[in-house]
């Protein structure tokens, strides 16, 4: 179980991102239906945390540490990723008010980096498991 907890725990995180990102802490919506300057961010944090969560699904069903290694690395990756999104890679309304700003912007922050801390973990983690593997 120890093995599967990191990833299960980055599998968490990318989908309450992905989900999140198109029920409450999705982008601004007029009232008018028409599209704000952060609808294009909404739509890359979700593919952001479709690709965070099928990098930490074969990291769980993977059980070779060299490859689960790799896979945690590339969901850090995809975590900063995420965390630099809202706002720097990709625009945001223009009034701090607006809830992509208020709402959106720290909770993908928040949730990517708790994911990227958990990735990390899973790549220290496995790097122990070969080392006592091979040694």
């Amino acid at each position: 179980m120890k093995k599967s907890l990191f990833a299960i725990l980055v599998l968490v995180l990318a989908a309450l991102i992905a989900v999140g990102s198109v029920t409450v802490i999705g982008p601004c919506v007029h009232a008018d239906g028409s599209a704000a300057a952060c609808t294009g961010t909404g739509r890359a944090i979700l593919i952001d945390g479709c690709v965070m969560a099928a990098l930490a699904l074969l990291a769980l069903l993977i059980r070779k540490p060299g490859i689960r290694i790799i896979l945690f690395a590339a969901a850090f990756c995809a975590a900063v990723a995420g965390i630099l999104l809202p706002g720097t890679l990709m625009p945001l309304c223009k009034m701090d008010t607006m809830h992509c700003r208020a709402v959106m912007q720290p909770a993908v922050m928040i949730l990517s980096g708790a994911a990227a801390i958990t990735s990390l973990t899973g790549i220290i983690s496995e790097q122990s498991r070969s080392r006592r593997m091979k040694g």
